[in-house]
């Protein structure tokens, strides 16, 4: 069979179509999970969370993760902290948010994560005077 010249064409659309085909099956078949219902609605309070971000730095504390196969440890040093509450966010499965209380932070906390992969933490706790300060950790599970 000699290559004609209407061939070329014919070649490139199916390969385009191919391509095309493959990023459909993909995007039904893999669907990201939404993370806020209502996104707009969440941001509003941005300002603040960045602002509480700020004071912890501004504060002197310091969050030291230690991470092994079955979970990690929180452990807070600087000036000490009235009481806190730990979020856990797994970012492809909601079943395994949750949220721990942190009733003393001048000693480290243990949290045990049921599966391996990546794990975002957010830390907020109330200093002395009653204010909230939190600070955001991304660790990954071995």
């Amino acid at each position: 069979m000699t290559f004609k010249w209407w061939m070329a064409p014919v070649i490139g659309v199916g390969f385009c179509a191919l391509a095309i085909s493959v990023l459909i099956f993909v995007s039904i078949k893999v669907r990201p999970q939404k993370v806020e219902d209502q996104p707009y609605a969440a941001s509003v309070h941005e300002d603040e969370r960045i602002a509480e971000r700020a004071a912890f730095a501004d504060r002197g504390w310091s969050l030291v993760t230690t991470v092994d196969s079955t979970g990690c440890t929180l452990t807070l040093s600087g000036q000490a902290a009235v009481a806190g509450v730990v979020g856990i966010y797994r970012p492809d499965d909601r079943g395994a948010d949750r949220r721990i209380p942190w009733p003393d932070p001048a000693r480290p906390l243990r949290i045990d994560l049921s599966r391996p992969g990546a794990w975002s933490l957010e830390v907020e706790l109330r200093d002395g005077a009653g204010a909230v300060v939190s600070h955001a950790v991304r660790i990954a599970r071995p």
